[in-house]
């Protein structure tokens, strides 16, 4: 591999204070319908991950919660992510930046192909996920591109 083999932005990731008010904002500014907010379960225990369900953040599997939005803006997903007080790449941008653009992503196929080819290229591997329709990975890529780069492969597992 000697490219990323997708160029289709496909979501922005975007940390924000408050993401009741981000969320009204944006659906007044482009006459969108109100997106459902998720937010985790606080006194729901940590999952215990398995090869389909898991969550890894600098070097160990753990859980990174976070409330988020997801809105559509043409082809493009703007994810809204207002972090919790906790360890997450989120919660690590806000302390670092405050509000702003975390990562861009695209959608590609072979996840660790793509993770390896990435780091192969000087950009860490930070936070990665599985969910069981999909799996995505985050990168240390602000120095080289100003923003964290993201990739996600959807659909059942490439081998």
């Amino acid at each position: 591999m000697n490219h990323i083999q997708n160029s289709n932005l496909t979501k922005i990731g975007l940390v924000v204070d408050n993401i009741e008010e981000a969320v009204n904002h944006y659906c007044r500014l482009f006459n969108l319908p109100l997106p459902e907010i998720q937010e985790p379960k606080l006194e729901e225990p940590s999952t215990e991950h398995t090869d389909d369900n898991y969550t890894w953040y600098r070097g160990e599997y753990r859980d990174t919660r976070t409330k988020f939005a997801n809105l559509q803006l043409g082809p493009v997903t703007v994810e809204l992510l207002e972090p919790l007080d906790e360890p997450s790449p989120w919660n690590e941008y806000k302390q670092k930046h405050g509000q702003g653009v975390h990562f861009i992503a695209f959608t590609i196929n072979g996840f660790e192909q793509h993770i390896d080819f990435m780091q192969q290229q000087g950009a860490p591997l930070t936070h990665k996920g599985e969910y069981g329709s999909g799996r995505y990975s985050y990168f240390d890529s602000e120095n080289m591109l100003g923003v964290t780069l993201g990739l996600q492969e959807l659909g059942p597992k490439q081998n």
